[in-house]
């Protein structure tokens, strides 16, 4: 049995330092990169040559960044709620007046062309004109 424990202690210290993990090659291809070569490719180093300390660094940013970006969130949310809030009881309070008023349906409106033309301030005294004309036999 002591024989079978050690055996398995030897292979899995095996195991692991034949299987540590190493960087795989990136290939630059054009503008983008890949893990497999293309024609043309340049392989590139894509190791991280920063130091532990600035490794360290980098990550407590990320974090202060991060703790910065979810009060900022959370700011904005509050804001947003007082804003939407403010939004329903003005449409609240219009509400029973605009009930209260009767809608004319009387007037015309003004129905649009269905295509758009330009016109200057001249031109409706032409407009006149050519249907006074057109009128008239």
């Amino acid at each position: 049995m002591i024989r079978i424990r050690s055996f398995a202690i030897f292979f899995i210290a095996v195991c692991a330092l034949l299987t540590r993990a190493e960087a795989q090659n990136v290939y630059r291809c054009g503008d983008s990169y890949s893990q497999s070569p293309c024609p043309g490719g340049v392989a590139i180093d894509a190791s991280d040559s920063r130091t532990k300390g600035q490794k360290a660094q980098a990550d407590a940013d990320t974090q202060r960044d991060r703790q910065a970006a979810q009060a900022l969130e959370k700011e904005r949310l509050k804001q947003e709620a007082a804003a939407n809030a403010s939004t329903q009881k003005a449409e609240a309070a219009k509400a029973p007046a605009a009930a209260a008023a009767p809608h004319s349906s009387s007037k015309k409106k003004h129905k649009e062309p269905a295509y758009f033309t330009a016109r200057t301030a001249g031109d409706k005294k032409a407009d006149k004109k050519k249907s006074e004309k057109s009128a008239a036999p």
